[in-house]
């Protein structure tokens, strides 16, 4: 955020509403600030002088400025006379004013809750028992009414009402306050804005945003004068200061009202959510069982021939012929030796013994004419194996090798 230098008295003059509120001290300021203005001088004899250094700094009470003030008398006796001295006024501004006059003008009204964990309750009076009506968040910014003992009344989207002063800050103060615990983002004013990985016209583009994008400010940057550090997505670089408008993400008091019907519409639409997922699921759930009673009906409208031939296709589909046949011999042997089911379709289906799942969509499409006819042979005796009921990869066991396949 680029911050420019403001006189005291241009403030002061802005916050005057505020300053009538201060006590003796915000007197002795006013005080010097009339003889600072009026460059009041009065003749006297040349060894009597009064000089008055007036060291103005800036306070944190309701966004306003008090005075310290340390005098130094000298005379050259101890009848000092006030009506005839010499009186010269010295002011010092401090360099901790470095706002300009758009956000004094902003901000000299403005309150925050200061270090809570949660939030600062809102009451209907000026009384710590006066019932609760809002809160005051973090980085909720609220309007300065009216100055009570110990009470700030104060105004803040919907809520009215008062807050204790002990827990809040005001003014310039909020407005640093805010620039620590507000997220700060830059809008670009323009399309084809170029990100660059320096603050540098020469340094390489990372990004190009278009009108209208909202980027993260990277306040851990390095600032340079002219340049925003930004943050897109995962693109971190410079944009120039001129074709952008940073502002902070600050937010309003919500009343106590406000608060249920935001709970109780989360709670619903928590609660609409659930229950289109549940219907989702439900869905989902019915489609399942649909595919898999149609992949079934597929399966058991097939014959013999036309099973068997698809769980060739699917476990030696690539095999020379005489590893087909071996393929759908294992089966056939199965279904004779009387240790497994004595029929084609319950020995291939039996549970973690064959790649059954794109059985369906193999039978659908037709098997591959070479494993029709190998389920063909191996239905009529032909065995490769000498009576193997077992097959796998060949090289992970001992037994007869066909084509990729050992059978034991």
């Amino acid at each position: 955020m680029i911050r420019k230098s403001n006189t005291i008295s241009s403030f002061c003059t802005k916050n005057k509403k505020y300053l009538n509120k201060r006590t003796m001290q915000s007197a002795a300021l006013s005080v010097a600030m009339v003889l600072l203005i009026s460059g009041a001088v009065v003749c006297a004899p040349s060894d009597r002088k009064v000089t008055t250094d007036v060291d103005i700094q800036p306070a944190s009470t309701a966004g306003v400025f008090s005075a310290v003030s340390a005098m130094e008398l000298t005379a050259g006796g101890s009848d000092l006379n006030y009506a005839s001295a010499d009186v010269s006024v010295v002011a010092a501004t401090s360099d901790q004013v470095k706002f300009d006059d758009d956000i004094y003008d902003e901000w000299s009204d403005k309150v925050m809750a200061k270090d809570i964990s949660d939030y600062l309750s809102i009451r209907e009076d000026a009384d710590q028992s006066s019932q609760v009506i809002g809160k005051l968040r973090p980085t909720d910014i609220a309007t300065l009414v009216d100055v009570f003992d110990g009470w700030y009344e104060i105004e803040s989207g919907n809520a009215h009402g008062f807050v204790s002063a002990d827990h809040c800050i005001t003014g310039i103060d909020a407005y640093e306050y805010a620039l620590d615990v507000c997220d700060t983002y830059a809008t670009t004013d323009v399309n084809g804005l170029r990100i660059r990985s320096e603050a540098s016209e020469d340094s390489k583009i990372v990004k190009v945003v278009s009108k209208g994008t909202k980027l993260e400010v990277n306040d851990d940057a390095e600032e340079v004068e002219g340049w925003v550090a930004v943050t897109s997505g995962n693109k971190t670089g410079y944009v120039k200061a001129d074709y952008v408008d940073v502002d902070m993400s600050t937010s309003e008091a919500v009343t106590l009202e406000e608060e249920a019907a935001a709970q109780k519409a989360a709670e619903e639409a928590a609660a609409k959510k659930a229950a289109e997922q549940a219907a989702m699921a439900e869905q989902a759930k019915i489609a399942a069982a649909e595919a898999a009673a149609a992949k079934q009906a597929v399966i058991t409208s097939a014959d013999d021939v036309t099973i068997l031939a698809a769980i060739i296709q699917i476990e030696a589909g690539n095999e020379c012929y005489e590893g087909q046949i071996a393929v759908g011999a294992v089966v056939m042997n199965r279904v004779l030796s009387g240790s497994y089911a004595n029929n084609i379709h319950d020995v291939i289906f039996a549970k973690g013994q064959f790649a059954t799942s794109r059985m369906s969509s193999v039978i659908s499409n037709g098997p591959k004419a070479s494993c029709v006819q190998a389920a063909q042979e191996a239905m009529a005796g032909s065995d490769p194996t000498g009576g193997r009921v077992h097959f796998r990869r060949a090289g992970s066991k001992d037994g007869l090798i066909i084509g990729n396949h050992v059978f034991y």
